[in-house]
């Protein structure tokens, strides 16, 4: 059985985080891990490097938007019961300072509506210096 469905969604990403259920195949490709779970709420530690490169030289903005969708859509299914599965209809993301690579950064998330089919969460990407160098927020339908 898939382990997503057998368990509740903060179930599922704290076996994530204590190593006894393999991240994703995008958290290899986006080089991210879980370092916080609780109801509501996901941190993350993200760390580019040169794969994620565009062509003039900076982190490409698709690992920022990749980044927030996961964690805000993390963070929405800590919320989530056991066999209930959603989906991100809207992903919004503002680029603020550039990422460097080969940095480590903070990425974390709080759910701010639970909807019956529609929940909506705000992430933000931090630096060592607590700067905040992306932000966004997501929606996500409820799929039963």
């Amino acid at each position: 059985m898939n382990s997503a469905v057998e368990y509740s969604g903060l179930e599922f990403l704290n076996h994530i985080k204590d190593g006894t259920l393999p991240s994703s195949p995008m958290a290899h490709t986006i080089p991210m891990r879980v370092i916080e779970v609780e109801a509501g709420k996901v941190a993350y530690e993200v760390r580019p490097d040169e794969r994620h490169l565009n062509t003039l030289g900076g982190i490409h903005g698709g690992f920022y938007a990749t980044v927030i969708d996961t964690i805000t859509g993390g963070a929405i299914h800590t919320m989530l019961d056991a066999g209930i599965n959603f989906g991100t209809v809207d992903l919004n993301v503002k680029m603020i300072r550039a990422l460097q690579p080969n940095q480590t950064y903070r990425a974390e998330a709080e759910v701010i509506t639970v909807g019956r089919t529609l929940l909506t969460a705000e992430g933000r990407i931090i630096g060592d210096d607590g700067k905040i160098h992306a932000y966004g927020s997501a929606s996500c339908l409820v799929i039963k």
